[in-house]
């Protein structure tokens, strides 16, 4: 394995090994949180699938957060182990194609998606996977934002990411589950870093410390 991918390895095993400590418990969402989970991120799988949900609390705007999602055309922003993205089809709306090609050292070369939904009202964003070179056949995913008290008592959003996979040969359930959740976890992780950065002043340092999305298989 080359250095670029040791150095993802690295990063996707610490990740992992961060759940140890949760961001917050599922016990706090609200009623307004459950019933959209209930509404945008509820899917039932078959026994040769695996699904989940993650949770991420990110002290900006539900709006701020929602500008760098609904980017169809721009993953990479935030997605850090994308290296790029062109648009086979369409300009970002329902419907619309795109070609996403993968960082050296992930289980896969590129990824053909097609956008299912983008509800600006709701703040959610679907796609699917469609073919390329990877191991996630039949992937959905789903991704809403919306306002939220944070656990310190400021304003901020809560970022929900579920999805349902084909289990690939050769892998468990539970292998699956801990792959894709190691992937979205990084993603949202970064995508903390960036929309939080973005709203600080110049020149502020950022707090070093977070936590890492909660997340649970539980479809």
């Amino acid at each position: 394995m080359d250095s670029e991918g040791e150095d993802i390895k690295v990063r996707m095993e610490r990740e992992y090994k961060s759940t140890e400590e949760p961001m917050f418990y599922l016990a706090s969402l609200n009623t307004a949180e459950k019933e959209r989970i209930r509404r945008f991120h509820t899917s039932e799988s078959g026994s040769h699938q695996a699904c989940g949900h993650l949770y991420k609390e990110i002290e900006a705007a539900s709006d701020h957060v929602w500008k760098v999602l609904r980017q169809f055309d721009k993953p990479q922003i935030y997605k850090e182990f994308l290296v790029g993205c062109s648009m086979i089809e369409g300009d970002g709306t329902a419907g619309s194609i795109r070609h996403v090609r993968l960082q050296t050292g992930l289980p896969g070369i590129d990824s053909i998606e097609q956008l299912e939904l983008l509800d600006e009202e709701s703040k959610v964003l679907s796609f699917r996977i469609l073919g390329g070179e990877h191991r996630l056949r039949n992937y959905i995913s789903v991704t809403s934002v919306a306002d939220r008290t944070l656990v310190n008592g400021r304003q901020g959003s809560l970022v929900i990411e579920s999805y349902i996979v084909d289990i690939p040969d050769g892998n468990t359930g539970n292998q699956t589950v801990a792959m894709v959740n190691t992937l979205i976890r990084t993603h949202l992780i970064s995508l903390d870093r960036i929309t939080t950065m973005e709203r600080r002043e110049p020149f502020q340092p950022l707090n070093p410390s977070f936590k890492s999305p909660t997340s649970t298989s539980s479809c």
